[in-house]
């Protein structure tokens, strides 16, 4: 999709307007001062402190209005599962309707196997859609696995910048399955819309733009059902996220659930960002004693400061969320609390 940007024009103002103007600037910029102490201060001490990019979007809603939502979904018919695979240190979720399906990654190149497992276990007999949400090899890995053993509709990359498209092994193999199964391959942007069925519709979030490393260019995306919403991160940072909240295309990130950008790990899931979804549920996709310490503590201390309830497959194992369109449940594989 596309959009045109909006237009402006400048107005001459009195000298009674420009008084008032410069009024408001003063206490803006009275504001930016505070919070950004305050901003100081949380991250010495872990208080709860107003950040400033949380009070500046305060400003803009009360300045410009609210950021949009998300367009109108169909009604929602039936249910829809989110299962978050647990494919140790890594990441694959399976979204699942009565009427069709989509697989976000598939973990390391070991662990096609086990995802597809889940689809079959699922009694899944086609993919409509997978989505590769950026060429890292626990990711992607175990994709060809996948497109190899299960007949799938379509591959969806997000656009990354030719200098950034790698040239391993792992990559080229996602490439043949593709051509050998002469599977349809397509590059989403922000907007585009995928529907899933009985009223479930994938909006495409970012990235906003180009990025220079690999992370920043994951596919983040929001899924609406009924009145219930997830958001998908992938390895998104922190300046993905933050593009996001000032994008001129901005969608509201209010959701229910979020997974936590680059499997917990404290580079990812701002205060701003997290904030601004305020989940009640939140998965963690990481694997048992990693080497990356994921995920990190600050990013624990902020969901349970928060009360969001937080899932991990590293500890619950395979974590399914579903959804009627009004309330969510969530079962675990372990019941671990």
């Amino acid at each position: 999709m596309s959009s045109k940007k909006n237009g402006g024009s400048y107005k001459k103002i009195n000298k009674k307007s420009a008084g008032l103007a410069s009024l408001i600037y003063g206490i803006v910029g009275s504001l930016v001062i505070i919070v950004g102490i305050s901003t100081a201060l949380a991250e010495v001490t872990g208080l709860n402190l107003p950040t400033y990019r949380t009070v500046s979007l305060w400003l803009d809603r009360v300045l410009y209005g609210e950021p949009k939502h998300p367009e109108a979904v169909p009604p929602a018919r039936g249910e829809v599962k989110v299962s978050v695979i647990d494919v140790g240190q890594g990441e694959s979720i399976l979204i699942t309707t009565s009427e069709k399906s989509l697989l976000i990654d598939a973990g390391e190149n070991n662990k096609g196997d086990e995802v597809l497992n889940y689809i079959n276990m699922m009694g899944i007999t086609k993919l409509d859609y997978v989505m590769a949400t950026h060429p890292h090899s626990d990711h992607i890995g175990g994709m060809d696995t996948v497109i190899n053993s299960i007949e799938v509709g379509e591959v969806i990359f997000g656009d990354v910048p030719e200098k950034l498209i790698p040239t391993t092994k792992t990559y080229n193999d996602l490439l043949d399955a593709i051509d050998k199964h002469n599977v349809k391959l397509s590059l989403c942007q922000p907007q585009d819309k995928i529907d899933l069925g009985s009223g479930a519709v994938l909006t495409i979030l970012g990235p906003v733009r180009e990025h220079e490393d690999l992370n920043n260019c994951s596919v983040i995306s929001r899924l609406d059902f009924g009145d219930t919403s997830f958001l998908f991160n992938g390895d998104a940072e922190k300046p993905a996220e933050e593009e996001i909240l000032m994008s001129e295309k901005y969608i509201d990130i209010d959701v229910d659930v979020m997974t936590m950008g680059h499997h917990g790990s404290s580079t990812s899931s701002s205060r701003a960002y997290f904030e601004a979804a305020s989940p009640e549920y939140a998965s963690i996709s990481c694997g048992k004693g990693n080497k990356y310490g994921h995920p990190h503590d600050e990013i624990i201390s902020m969901l349970k400061r928060e009360k969001t309830k937080y899932y991990r497959t590293d500890i619950n194992g395979t974590i399914c969320f579903t959804s009627d369109g009004r309330r969510i449940t969530v079962d675990t594989e372990k019941n671990v609390a």
